[in-house]
């Protein structure tokens, strides 16, 4: 079958994080974030919730794709900083180097493959 579309489209790819949160001495809740952007060693999400540098928080990720999905599941990151856009707060979260092996090769396989999605969005414009 011959190709009729005009420009070709991208992949379907969508990622979602959500960031576990402290609400008792003894409970805590897991709260939806949005990322902003990613590598292997931080991401920036956007968050209501409100950090503080330094403080030490536990996550987790999801990279949603045509051809499966890639789970990242608590991992720790450190806040390294903070500032106020218009979309809200957002926050810069560095990996923590500590991570068990499969949560770094995760992280890994989700860089690359938003390196590749990015290299491709770049080629059809």
């Amino acid at each position: 079958m011959t190709e009729r579309r005009r420009r070709e489209r991208l992949p379907f790819i969508r990622m979602g994080a959500r960031i576990r949160v402290r609400r008792h001495l003894f409970t805590n809740r897991w709260l939806d974030v949005a990322v902003r952007d990613f590598s292997r060693m931080g991401m920036a999400i956007i968050a209501e919730q409100e950090f503080e540098e330094g403080d030490i928080i536990q996550f987790s990720l999801r990279l949603d794709t045509e051809v499966g999905d890639i789970t990242v599941k608590q991992a720790l990151g450190v806040v390294r900083n903070a500032r106020v856009d218009d979309e809200g707060t957002i926050y810069g979260i560095e990996f923590a180097g500590d991570q068990r092996p499969s949560v770094t090769e995760s992280l890994s396989r989700i860089e690359s493959v938003l390196s590749r999605f990015r290299a491709v969005s770049e080629r059809m414009r």
